[in-house]
């Protein structure tokens, strides 16, 4: 590869925090490149460049010039396309003024470290779960960034990259002081200040007094402690960086805070109007500073004025933006009604503070919003923190994780239960997508309010479909109102209309769903679908905003085939759950259970009870209710025993098809077998195996993820390979 010295010591110098030297070292080598016939080690030369632009120097737009777009290397090595995910993905993360931006750039991300977890990369990983930790405090996902972090930590501690750890430790000093560990938040404050000084960087030692201030403020020092960091942050930081908002307005908050605290009411003012005039201008700022000016507002006494300022900026809506968040704002509502004696929207705006602080980790919020209730008039109970299980199976009945993809499913749930972003629940009819949507729900922060459902299937025409979701208009509320407080389920997402498309990504951004709304309300949605969304957005049939916003989170289901350890024990849940109320228990042979396990099942979970309950009719209940293979049907029995039986020559009439089974089943089980075994005589190389298959990397890639094959998992050398 042209250029491999020269990657590899730029590499090692990046690591080293030694950017500049890499810009000049790298820059004169550029060449203008045409992605499908660009060079590895051109592209991989402008991913260094990349890297220092978007974690260096605070110029993520940059990126997006020395970068093709994704789809534009697709024929190119693994490394390259993990490149190119990584730094895009950091880009989107690094400029996330929308929660938009953020889900792009966690799509990308996630892709990145597919990529590298397929080469055995651990520093392309480290990067990854990094950018994933930026977009999800761009999302107000304070639980899945701590979790994210912890998930770096064990690769960190083995990689000598001084420029990844000072990402970590900025990136943890917020998680930890978001929430309430103020001690740890400013261990990794003063790490960040060392790297800085050792660095000779002014602007992320600016960075780290932020951080300094902003704790300071949370934690009550003393004012005066406050503004001397907020006014060494605001020296060191140069405001017409607008990546550095995120600084700048820590510091910001801190000053006017201790202002307040001074009485110093003037001063706070002008702080404000001087920002306004010049020191944050980007997007989410104005946003930002009204928010400051409504606590200023209150602080000095003046309610109606603070309430006047949030609902011309806010109109009582909780809005998805970075520089303001949601629970901030629900909170500054509750004060300024509480202020203005209107205990009745107090409460309410306590109760939604809670939720929202809990969804989203602001532990330290929930306990300024439990001092506020306090102070109310004969206050109402407080709503307890969710006591739903972690595991869902015990927290939804039927969830069967016996098998290793859906224990992965479960591990997923666990993971994401505190959070508050949407959920995208993909697999094939009948696998049990509505399943675990319900155990979304019932581990989330959300299991005591409402789980509501509706389908967007074309045959489902009994009302409009924008009526069920939305409302008439009139009396009659949509599934949106009745599931307020609590979880959305839209099934077959992908047959919304264009229009009703438009009004759920206003819904998810938080803008309402008209002019005439009071507010936007308060709904976690999670949808599912059996369709390629990514393909339908190619092809102009969904809305790349909506595809972006609910794939935040995403969940595949596996299907039945695909987890055949889950088999007895949703058979024998189902006889149980389906047998007449108070009869005897049924029973199965091992000749019965054997050839539920060996059939394909292409209806899933879905066929599987339909078989049970149907099997329940024909039990004989002398001497005892079993159920035993003259019970099952006869094509369910003949394809066991078909695939029980050696496969016969290719050439033999009876091999086309077994009964259950359609073209695509069998040519992709035979595909899955060739690559497999390709992979592990190649000791999981996916280059050779390409080769040998007679691929392209990207090629094999592809089908390697449509067929759920691990290339990891090939691999013989002593070491376990990394996790993901």
């Amino acid at each position: 590869m042209k250029h491999a010295r020269t990657i590899a010591m730029a590499t090692t110098l990046l690591a080293d925090g030694r950017a500049g030297a890499v810009v000049d070292m790298v820059e004169p080598l550029l060449e203008s490149v045409s992605p499908p016939a660009a060079s590895t080690g051109q592209i991989l030369l402008r991913g260094l460049l990349a890297r220092v632009d978007v974690t260096h120097r605070d110029r993520p737009e940059r990126v997006f010039d020395l970068l093709p777009d994704a789809d534009e290397v697709t024929e190119l090595c693994t490394c390259v396309r993990a490149e190119v995910a990584l730094w895009r993905g950091w880009a989107h993360a690094r400029r996330a003024d929308t929660t938009d931006e953020a889900a792009r750039a966690l799509r990308h991300l996630d892709d990145g470290q597919e990529l590298f977890t397929s080469i055995c990369n651990p520093v392309g990983r480290s990067w990854a779960l990094l950018g994933r930790a930026r977009a999800y405090s761009a999302l107000e996902e304070y639980g899945l960034m701590r979790r994210v972090l912890d998930d770096a930590t064990t690769l960190l501690d083995r990689l000598q990259d001084t420029q990844a750890n000072r990402w970590f430790h900025e990136l943890s000093t917020t998680a930890l002081r978001l929430s309430g560990q103020y001690k740890e938040a400013a261990a990794h404050a003063d790490t960040l200040r060392s790297i800085a000084a050792d660095w000779a960087d002014r602007r992320i030692q600016g960075h780290a007094a932020a951080h300094t201030a902003a704790l300071r403020h949370d934690r009550g020092d003393s004012p005066a402690a406050v503004l001397e960091a907020a006014e060494t942050a605001l020296h060191q930081l140069s405001p017409a960086r607008p990546a550095t908002r995120a600084a700048l307005c820590r510091a910001l908050r801190a000053r006017v805070g201790a202002l307040c605290r001074q009485g110093r009411w003037g001063d706070a003012t002008s702080t404000l109007q001087e920002a306004t005039a010049s020191t944050l201008d980007v997007a989410a700022a104005p946003s930002f500073l009204r928010l400051q000016q409504a606590r200023v507002a209150l602080d000095r006494g003046e309610a109606e004025a603070a309430l006047s300022i949030l609902d011309e900026t806010f109109e009582r809506r909780l809005p998805t933006l970075p520089t303001v968040r949601r629970a901030t704002l629900a909170f500054l509502y509750c004060r300024a009604f509480a202020a203005a004696e209107r205990p009745d929207d107090a409460q309410q705006w306590l109760q939604r503070t809670l939720r929202t602080a809990r969804e989203t980790g602001h532990r330290g919020l929930e306990q300024d919003a439990l001092r506020v209730r306090e102070g109310l008039d004969d206050p109402a109970p407080a709503p307890a923190p969710s006591s739903a299980p972690s595991d869902p199976a015990a927290a939804v009945d039927g969830f069967v994780a016996e098998s290793r993809e859906m224990q992965a499913v479960a591990d997923t749930l666990r993971r994401i239960q505190p959070s508050h972003s949407p959920v995208l629940i993909t697999g094939e009819r009948g696998a049990g997508k509505r399943l675990v949507a319900r155990a979304v729900h019932a581990t989330s922060r959300r299991a005591d309010g409402p789980l509501k459902r509706i389908s967007c299937a074309p045959t489902q025409t009994e009302e409009p479909l924008d009526a069920k979701l939305f409302g008439d208009g009139g009396s009659a509320a949509g599934a949106v109102h009745a599931a307020q407080g609590g979880t959305l389920l839209i099934e077959d997402v992908e047959a919304l209309p264009a229009r009703l498309q438009s009004s759920l990504l206003r819904l998810l951004s938080a803008e309402g769903l008209s002019s005439e709304d009071a507010g936007a309300p308060d709904v976690r949605i999670v949808a599912s679908t059996t369709a390629d969304l990514g393909a339908r957005v190619e092809e102009g049939r969904f809305a790349s905003g909506l595809w972006d916003r609910l794939g935040a989170i995403s969940l595949h289901v596996p299907p039945l085939r695909e987890r055949r350890p889950d088999i007895p024990l949703l058979a024998r849940h189902f006889l149980n759950e389906l047998r007449p109320p108070g009869s005897s228990l049924v029973s199965i042979t091992e000749p019965a259970l054997e050839a539920l396990l060996r059939y394909n099942w292409p209806g899933n979970v879905r066929q599987l009870r339909n078989e049970i309950e149907r099997a329940l009719v024909h039990v004989r209940s002398e001497p005892a209710p079993t159920v035993d293979l003259d019970t099952l049907h006869n094509a369910i029995v003949e394809g066991a025993q078909q695939n029980r039986s050696p496969q016969p020559p290719q050439d033999a009439p009876d091999a086309i098809l077994d009964p259950d089974q359609t073209l695509s089943d069998v040519l992709a089980r035979t595909e899955k077998a060739v690559i497999e075994r390709v992979l592990r005589a190649c000791d999981g190389q996916v280059t050779a195996s390409a080769d040998v298959l007679g691929l392209t990397r990207q090629g094999l890639y592809k089908k390697m993820k449509r067929l759920d094959i691990d290339a990891s998992s090939f691999q013989s050398s002593t070491e376990a390979a990394p996790t993901p």
